[in-house]
């Protein structure tokens, strides 16, 4: 996780403040998920892959510890770890911009355009940016991965507030 937002949580922890109903605070974790997300973006290709390699041994291990199942294939898995990496570090943006854009007052269907658009918009520039990092290159299919974790983040978080803000009516009457 980004260690500018743990700090966040530090501060919000130390300093009383609540991060879901302070539109700076919000915006300041959209920003440090998307630094931490261009950090990964830009190791080179031998470092991803170790990092990625790494996590994949440490996931199959456990799977073949509790399934009893035989050795599972790393390369082949590593492929699949990658690919929830992306969805889930764009899911976990998609649900930061929306918590951030909802501040303002927008119609839901504005909240669910603008949300979309600067998730999409920084998958796409994420992956440009990969261009110039050695080994890396641009993925069509990353940017879809990316686009559909972070639209998946977006629709999930307007759900579960409207599903909490349905209940606290209810519980008003």
């Amino acid at each position: 996780m980004c260690v500018c937002v743990k700090n966040v949580k530090l501060i919000i922890v130390l300093g009383g403040v609540n991060i879901i109903n302070n539109k700076f605070m919000l915006f300041v974790a959209v920003i440090c998920w998307m630094v931490f997300i261009f950090i990964l973006s830009h190791q080179p290709a031998s470092e991803s892959n170790e990092l990625s390699k790494g996590i994949s041994k440490v996931v199959a291990q456990n799977i073949e510890m509790v399934s009893g199942k035989e050795e599972i294939n790393i390369r082949n898995f590593n492929n699949t770890i990658r690919d929830y990496a992306h969805f889930g570090l764009y899911f976990i943006l998609g649900v930061i911009v929306v918590s951030a854009l909802k501040k303002f007052g927008l119609n839901i269907i504005n909240t669910i355009l603008f949300s979309i658009f600067i998730c999409v918009a920084y998958a796409i520039s994420d992956e440009l940016h990969q261009v110039f990092v050695p080994g890396r290159g641009a993925q069509l299919s990353d940017v879809m991965i990316d686009s559909t974790g972070a639209i998946l983040g977006v629709f999930i978080t307007l759900c579960i507030s409207w599903i909490v803000r349905s209940k606290s009516i209810e519980s008003v009457k």
